[in-house]
């Protein structure tokens, strides 16, 4: 997807495997606390917390600078 305001692709138990679609391009938010700040992993698609943001805005932000895309879990 080169359009980042397109609609993001979602990946559920039906069946996207995120590892196959390439671990460097996609990423995923998941809630997190870290030292004692709440914030937001970022995972490769594999699952691998490849980051820590302490807001949502600035985790989209640093998966955009990398060149990455942003997928949605269910």
């Amino acid at each position: 997807m080169s359009d980042k305001s397109s609609s993001v692709p979602i990946a559920n138990d039906v069946g996207i495997d995120l590892e196959s679609i390439g671990l460097s391009d996609v990423a995923y938010l998941r809630k997190a606390v870290v030292d004692g700040v709440s914030g937001f992993s970022i995972h490769a698609a594999n699952g691998v917390s490849i980051g820590f943001a302490p807001g949502v805005n600035t985790a989209l932000a640093a998966i955009m600078t990398n060149g990455m895309e942003i997928v949605q879990l269910h």
